[in-house]
């Protein structure tokens, strides 16, 4: 029971202190609730544009094929790997990314770039300066541009691994910048992980074509030894030799039996080759922002306030705990200096 009166004493004592500095208390966290508004109009403004897809697997592309090689009598199974698996890497390299350093822009009116109606670059919109005495501006630059984007994460990536939707989302301070560069980054990485499915493609039409050379060549070999050791020994009963006549006729065998199996899939290899499906579906196309998305001007408005109030609170128990202690020391002071007085 007395824990408790004790608790109520200090809960109370505490109410004291802070209501004494009341208008100290009023005054910070006027202060931080300002402090908040001001960051969230002066802020720089980044407004979203996303893109939603999902990535056509080669397994999905080669239905059709693998009806084609069913009748063919081989199983086509074509490239199982999975392009969403390194997706990411691509975006986030510097490769990529440097497709789009030296690319112009148009801006919309809501930037503060005063001329709206010739394109521009990143370095221009961003301002970017570089020291006069650096060497290799170029490679510099793109290096400074890139790091810029990665750092404070001008693209994002997300993926469902469930559903496996893709998308893939651009903030930047201007609507139609993120727009155009979200359109721009879509379009690019499409071709690029096109022109890595097809160099795949192709070499292993490739392979396969070196390696059908190289059968016929075995078989026209081999039936040429055949026909020749038939005609060396035509009346020949020998037992040894009708053995060799058997292992050169199982030669050529196999070798009609591989070409005509690598003749199937080197076949197969063209079609694939030649077949243009896009590996990269739409399913939400890019709009532009009609709003910024950052700051969340709410959001920050009412963690200035609640901040606010509760720094205010803290400083004002403060203030007056120091204003009590100093009155408390300088009594204590005066005290001790009428006793040496007397």
């Amino acid at each position: 029971m007395q824990e408790q009166e004790d608790d109520d004493i200090d809960l109370t004592l505490l109410l004291v202190r802070v209501w004494r500095r009341k208008l100290f208390a009023v005054l910070v966290a006027a202060i931080c609730f300002a402090g908040a508004f001001a960051y969230t109009k002066y802020a720089p403004k980044f407004y979203n544009t996303s893109i939603k897809f999902v990535y056509q697997s080669t397994a999905k592309q080669n239905q059709g094929l693998s009806a084609v090689a069913a009748l063919a009598g081989i199983s086509a199974k074509g490239n199982t790997d999975d392009g969403s698996a390194y997706m990411e890497d691509i975006i986030a390299s510097a490769d990529f990314l440097s497709q789009f350093m030296n690319k112009e822009w148009f801006i919309s009116d809501t930037s503060k770039i005063a001329d709206t109606l010739n394109p521009i670059t990143l370095e221009k919109f961003w301002k970017i300066k570089l020291d006069s005495t650096v060497n290799d501006k170029e490679r510099v630059l793109q290096a400074i541009l890139i790091g810029k984007i990665l750092s404070k994460k001008y693209i994002k990536y997300e993926q469902d691994k469930k559903k496996g939707v893709i998308s893939i989302t651009t903030s930047f301070e201007d609507p139609k910048l993120s727009y155009d560069f979200n359109v721009a980054l879509f379009e690019e990485l499409g071709n690029t992980l096109a022109n890595k499915m097809h160099f795949k493609v192709s070499e292993n039409r490739k392979f396969i074509e070196e390696r059908l050379a190289e059968v016929k060549n075995d078989l026209r070999k081999s039936e040429g030894i055949l026909l020749d050791f038939k005609q060396r020994n035509r009346s020949w009963n020998d037992p040894s030799i009708q053995l060799q006549e058997s292992r050169l006729i199982r030669d050529v065998t196999l070798n009609q039996e591989l070409a005509i199996q690598l003749q199937k899939q080197y076949e197969l290899a063209k079609i694939e080759e030649a077949k243009d499906m896009p590996l990269l579906d739409v399913i939400e196309s890019p709009r532009r922002a009609l709003g910024s998305s950052k700051p969340k001007k709410k959001i920050i408005l009412a963690a200035g306030a609640a901040g606010g109030i509760a720094v205010g609170l803290m400083f004002a128990l403060l203030l007056d705990l120091w204003c009590t202690e100093r009155k408390s020391l300088m009594q204590r002071l005066s005290a001790a200096q009428k006793e040496l007085d007397a």
